[in-house]
């Protein structure tokens, strides 16, 4: 079984004030490793026109730990791009917070 990536992540709102525009999501997604699974997840990404601004993707074992940092678009658009990744073929788990 894959480890849950939620505790991964800060779950908490950064505080407002000038630092809002520079506020970045991190999606943290666990993938079987096969050679097409990070397209896929980028693909996703793209469709959903998540402005990217870091990515790292790290085999571990059987899985791959893929992470994306992306501007913040609101909470309703981070939702619909970690239902979009999750529901990605090859993807085990999603999770998602601000970045710290």
């Amino acid at each position: 079984m894959v480890p849950s990536v939620s505790d991964r992540v800060d779950p908490l709102k950064p505080e407002g004030g000038d630092l809002a525009p520079l506020r970045r999501r991190l999606f943290l997604v666990t993938a079987e490793d096969t050679p097409d699974a990070l397209m896929r997840v980028l693909g996703v990404a793209s469709v959903q026109q998540a402005r990217l601004r870091a990515l790292s993707a790290v085999p571990e074992g059987l899985h791959m730990a893929i992470r994306l940092e992306i501007d913040d678009q609101g909470d309703d658009r981070a939702q619909v791009l970690a239902s979009r990744l999750a529901a990605c073929p090859s993807v085990r788990g999603v999770g998602f917070g601000w970045r710290q």
